[in-house]
């Protein structure tokens, strides 16, 4: 009976878990694309069917939530992946998240950071997915998830024909090694940093990770207070005062 009662348990617990994992990434990715209460689901599901990236993105949004429409994964993963692969960002970077946290599709860094890597290289067009995937590039290789050269959004994709995006002038990439792989990676950017101390990351090991890398920020007296309330030490803060490049 006991064991009856665990199984239901933790089936309920992995349902919560489920829901609240796509709920996160679908408020991550739903930049300027929230459905309305009542969404039109049959103008959705025609613009989706004629190929247009965002209401493949929204129908999917509305099959997670069961907005509109009775919830179904199944059919909302399928409509996001059309949407990824029609390249609008917001999908990319929800299909990274799913991937990165094994929502409905296997767990798999790798493929999270090469669906991030798409989403990154849409600052012009889309700076606000861009920045997310960027950020998230950073969290995984400073985890040790990914090597540091699959966190190059700037390079080219193997196997493609695009174009390494541009670098700014002034930013120097140093060579740096990691997991046994050679890669480039730019400083890290005050987001980021930010973003590594909220996601889990010690001060410590930002600390190294910094020390590594450098930055691209200098540490002026509200950049500071920034850092202190997201977590920084004393130790930190010093590394980073020393570390722009």
């Amino acid at each position: 009976m006991d064991t009856a009662r665990n199984y239901v348990t933790r089936i309920g617990t992995a349902k919560r878990r489920l829901n609240q994992v796509l709920f996160i990434a679908i408020s991550i990715a739903a930049v300027g694309s929230v459905l309305a209460q009542t969404p039109n689901i049959a103008a959705l599901l025609r613009g989706a069917q004629a190929g247009d990236a965002k209401a493949q993105f929204n129908l999917a949004q509305a099959y997670f939530e069961g907005t509109g429409i009775p919830r179904d994964f199944a059919k909302g993963l399928d409509w996001l992946r059309k949407s990824a692969s029609a390249g609008y960002a917001g999908a990319e970077v929800t299909l990274g998240y799913l991937y990165q946290n094994g929502a409905q599709v296997p767990k798999d860094p790798h493929e999270a950071a090469r669906w991030y890597r798409k989403a990154a290289r849409q600052s012009g067009k889309d700076p606000k997915h861009a920045q997310n995937a960027q950020s998230n590039l950073a969290v995984m290789a400073a985890q040790g998830l990914i090597a540091v050269n699959e966190a190059d959004w700037r390079a080219s994709e193997p196997g493609s024909d695009e174009k390494p995006q541009a670098k700014s002038p002034e930013v120097k990439t140093p060579e740096v090694t990691n997991s046994g792989a050679k890669g480039k990676a730019a400083p890290f950017s005050l987001a980021e940093v930010e973003t590594g101390l909220t996601g889990g990351i010690t001060p410590k090991r930002m600390a190294t990770l910094v020390g590594q890398f450098g930055v691209d920020f200098s540490l002026n007296p509200s950049t500071r207070q920034r850092l202190t309330d997201d977590g920084a030490d004393d130790s930190l803060l010093q590394t980073i005062a020393s570390a722009k490049r």
